[in-house]
């Protein structure tokens, strides 16, 4: 058929576009990056692309996927290195639809099949930066053989191999090589440093190699933010003819992001991106940066997700244009959430509000049940802070939290089946818990075991220390309060119309 949509390759591009393209494929690789995933592909390669198309930079990204799954690395080199990123929202009142077609990496690769690969990039002068996402659980220590860490190791066991062959081949390069962790993790760089050094143990990396680290290796605590919903599966078919090709890859985001990064500004020159005018900011510390993201917008999410599934909502624009969830989430970050921030951060009532408009956003279509993944360590990290800062404050409980932590409980009433671990909603209709083992078994189990979702329930959860870090049973009259929030639920709760 002739009107048949093409798939996206070099084929699409015009000839300025190929011509760009071209040069990107042969010009030095300056980055590496671990994490094909939507995010990064969305927010760090974007700008990549963006400084490079107004003549700022001229390197290229080698890319490869954390896990062992290329599905995403094998489409890329399908579409000859091509996808497409599209913003929609609001920038002010003015909508926004901007489709770019993205031109960043010379060579895409899965380094857990291809190691010599890998291995090859660690010995390009070139190379520049160094550059993460494999989620918090691939930021994380697991003892392993040098021998065996190609096929066994998380990344930072495999980053510190890759220094080392770098070491090997170029000697003392005193070239700074800047790393970036991007996972959702406080002081990430602080803590991949700390791995790569307690790798270098486990490798027995010579004392010249790890002086070469901590003079040439600049390892940068830093904080995305950007909302990526990623490919539209449901929508692809309108979004293809929009665009007059097919893209496997292609991404959705909002046009709001952020990069905030605790290191010198000098480093711009190496990765010049806020000297291309992008929203990169290097400064002295990321704290007041760091808790306002993850109290506010994280510690948001976390709040209405799982009460939400439990009402029937699907998406995060459905949930705060309900007015009584837009209330309750309103009156949670006024009264609940803000005040716990103290006076630490100036800026804090006109993020809140940023927030809310970026929630609103009609085009990103952002799930729940993306969002709803390891709740329970979520709201240990992102609102537990908030309640014990406001019990310290009042010497009282934070009414909303409580009803936000009893609705974590109630969707956490779980039992094991053939297609994973299932809840089912106020309504009867089932839906799919994600989280850690662990915390699913002890969840089932406790399900199970209490009948009636009384006190004695309540209590038994939230003195397990190995959920919550700590026993929460000992905070005031936490258990009564949480069990009366959990039957009031069940009994009044909302249907969506």
């Amino acid at each position: 058929m002739s009107n048949e949509i093409r798939n996206l390759s070099m084929d699409c591009l015009t000839e300025s576009q190929r011509i760009h393209h071209e040069k990107v494929l042969n010009s030095p690789i300056k980055i590496m990056q671990i994490g094909e995933g939507n995010f990064l592909m969305s927010f760090f390669d974007w700008m990549v692309d963006q400084a490079i198309k107004t003549g700022n930079y001229d390197g290229s990204i080698a890319l490869t996927c954390p896990l062992n799954h290329d599905g995403k690395i094998n489409t890329l080199k399908s579409q000859d290195n091509l996808y497409t990123v599209i913003q929609r929202g609001f920038k002010g009142d003015t909508e926004v639809f901007e489709q770019d077609i993205i031109s960043v990496f010379s060579k895409v690769f899965n380094y857990n099949s291809e190691w010599d690969t890998f291995m090859e990039i660690a010995e390009q002068e070139s190379l520049e930066v160094v550059i993460s996402n494999t989620t918090e659980a691939g930021l994380a220590y697991k003892k392993v053989e040098l021998e065996n860490v190609c096929t066994e190791g998380l990344y930072p066991g495999k980053l510190t191999a890759f220094l080392m062959h770098r070491f090997e081949v170029l000697g003392n390069i005193s070239k700074k090589l800047l790393i970036f962790p991007c996972e959702l993790v406080a002081e990430n760089g602080r803590v991949l440093k700390e791995f790569v050094a307690k790798h270098s143990e486990d490798f027995r990396a010579s004392e010249e190699f790890k002086t070469w680290v901590e003079e040439n290796c600049v390892f940068l605590n830093n904080l995305v933010d950007r909302i990526v919903p990623g490919y539209p599966r449901e929508d692809s078919q309108a979004y293809f003819e929009r665009l007059g090709y097919k893209d496997g890859a292609m991404s959705m985001c909002e046009p709001y992001f952020l990069w905030a990064i605790e290191g010198s500004e000098e480093l711009d020159k190496i990765l010049p991106l806020n000297a291309t005018g992008l929203n990169v900011q290097w400064l002295e510390s990321l704290h007041d940066t760091q808790l306002l993201k993850v109290r506010i917008l994280n510690g948001s999410h976390t709040l209405i997700t799982p009460q939400s599934i439990l009402k029937g909502f699907n998406q995060v624009d459905e949930v705060v244009e309900n007015e009584t969830m837009k209330e309750y989430l309103n009156e949670t970050l006024e009264k609940e959430i803000l005040p716990s921030l103290k006076n630490r951060t100036g800026n804090k009532e006109e993020f809140a509000s940023t927030v809310l408009g970026r929630f609103r956003n009609p085009h990103i279509k952002h799930k729940l049940e993306s969002i709803s993944m390891n709740s329970v360590s979520k709201f240990q990290n992102r609102l537990w802070p908030t309640v014990k800062s406001f019990i310290e404050d009042n010497n009282k409980l934070p009414e909303n939290m409580m009803v936000g932590l009893a609705g974590l409980l109630r969707f956490y009433q779980i039992e094991k089946t053939e297609n994973g671990y299932i809840g089912h909603d106020f309504n009867g209709n089932e839906y799919k818990v994600f989280d850690t083992p662990e915390v699913l078994e002890f969840m089932s189990e406790a399900h199970s075991k209490f009948k009636e979702k009384n006190e004695e329930y309540v209590r038994y959860i939230l003195s397990e220390s190995k959920l919550w870090g700590e026993d929460l049973t000992i905070y005031l009259n936490i258990v009564e309060v949480v069990s009366e929030k959990l039957q009031t639920m069940e009994k009044e709760y909302e249907p969506v119309h």
